[in-house]
């Protein structure tokens, strides 16, 4: 869904405190009740549609998954090794081969096992993903099943900001590979639609891979957006990057000091539609009671003063005077 820049989500500072709590809790019980506290106190209008849905599809997620296994012996899932980091959590999610571990090796800092073997891949695994100023996690999932997906990678699906689907250029099966994918998210997830679902076409550089990406786009181009990349090469990977970060629907703000040069280094990631409270209360908690604020950005005059419920824009940089 796309959200509206000019409608203000209006978050209260408790949101965030609950959303920090959230990411720090170790317990599935505890992120439950997190959650549901979230979705208690999210102000309900057109602004925060994009908060509400998706707290919503945690607490299902969290209610719909399967139990744990040895239920007593202390086993845990394992969404709970891996807190969310960065400035979103996306979930590769593919079948066998399609260079999902080529993507982790080649684009994080992780120390990722890549293998012609299928099914090389039996636990996730973790990295961090570079755009610019900010990271993403990228969390490798075991390879799909012929019409099964992993209790514990569909736990991943469910809790992730973001889910990509990887298939191969370098498979005369690639159609066969996405509908197969699609049909699994659907299973899934109830509410994942085709339309505008990123889907990452690797090995770009494979022999053939021009015709098979031809015969990709004509039959789903006009539904998923696809973006054909080289992890070889690193053909594709910057559009991939700016695909994932609009897909994400967040913004950067940053923070200036008064008195201090103009510096984005440390950006402040926040939802679309997100107003200069949110910033303040994201950038510390002490900031919730400004007496004012001063804003630079092309939607601004230079140096204006603006209010706690003004929406921010991507790239503006906000001044907080206490």
């Amino acid at each position: 869904m796309e959200v509206d820049e000019k409608m203000p989500a209006n978050l209260p500072p408790t949101y965030y405190k609950l959303k920090h709590e959230h990411e720090a809790a170790k317990t599935d019980e505890e992120r439950l009740r997190l959650l549901e506290e979230m979705l208690r106190i999210v102000p309900k209008h057109k602004g925060s549609e994009k908060v509400v849905s998706d707290i919503r599809r945690r607490i299902a997620a969290h209610k719909r998954a399967p139990a744990e296994k040895g239920k007593g012996s202390g086993k845990r899932s394992y969404s709970e090794h891996i807190p969310r980091q960065g400035a979103g959590q996306i979930v590769l999610f593919g079948p066998p081969n399609g260079g999902k571990s080529q993507i982790l090796a080649k684009f994080t800092n992780a120390n990722a096992e890549v293998s012609a073997t299928p099914y090389t891949t039996t636990t996730p695994m973790v990295g961090m993903l570079r755009y610019e100023n900010i990271q993403f996690q990228l969390i490798d999932t075991p390879s799909i099943m012929p019409d099964y997906v992993l209790p514990t990678v569909m736990t991943l699906i469910r809790n992730a900001d973001l889910v990509l689907p990887v298939i191969s250029l370098a498979s005369d099966n690639l159609l066969d590979d996405l509908d197969t994918v699609m049909q699994l998210l659907n299973e899934v997830d109830d509410d994942v639609s085709e339309d505008g679902y990123l889907i990452v076409a690797n090995q770009l550089d494979a022999v053939g891979a021009d015709e098979r990406l031809e015969i990709l786009k004509e039959f789903y181009g006009e539904t998923l957006q696809i973006y054909p990349i080289s992890t070889e090469t690193e053909d594709g990977k910057e559009d991939l990057l700016q695909g994932l970060y609009k897909a994400l629907e967040i913004l950067r703000v940053y923070p200036k000091a008064p008195g201090k040069a103009i510096e984005r280094d440390d950006p402040i990631v926040l939802p679309i539609g997100s107003t200069v409270l949110d910033a303040a209360v994201g950038l510390h908690k002490d900031f919730e009671e400004f007496k004012f604020a001063r804003i630079w950005g092309p939607q601004w005059h230079d140096g204006q003063s603006v209010s706690r419920n003004d929406v921010v824009y991507d790239g503006d940089v906000v001044e907080f005077h206490l």
